[in-house]
């Protein structure tokens, strides 16, 4: 079974951006796994946790992706998951965001309406590297 779990806010604590998870870390899985996809139907950035088994999926929507953007303008490391119990910090996530923005950018492959959603969303960073 696919366990899915979704961040839709966020703020900046002390310099760090820190999304909220309305759960305890261990229903997030066994460790951060540095690894981040897509979901273009579901207009959402996943990263994912490794459980033991497999994969959790923490879905990254659009809520949070202006947030996602200034943590790229902050250029201050990787953000954090604030949870019930605790706090974990989600190693890769930044440079596997900024891999996927580029690669997301101009490419139909990923759908329509996600590509520019994330263009829009993300412009001032694509606009930087031009």
């Amino acid at each position: 079974m696919r366990i899915e779990h979704r961040i839709t806010e966020g703020q900046i604590k002390e310099g760090t951006v820190c999304f909220t998870y309305d759960g305890t870390t261990k229903m997030l899985g066994d460790s951060p796994s540095g690894k981040m996809i897509t979901d273009s139907d579901a207009l959402s950035f996943v990263y994912l946790f490794e459980d033991g088994e497999g994969y959790r999926y923490l879905h990254f929507t659009q809520e949070v992706w202006a947030l996602m953007q200034h943590l790229i303008e902050m250029d201050n490391g990787d953000p954090v998951i604030e949870c019930e119990d605790g706090s974990i910090t989600l190693i890769g996530f930044t440079e596997e965001l900024m891999m996927l923005i580029f690669n997301i950018e101009g490419n139909g492959n990923y759908g329509e309406e996600f590509m520019l959603a994330v263009e829009q969303a993300f412009k001032e960073t694509l606009q930087k590297t031009s």
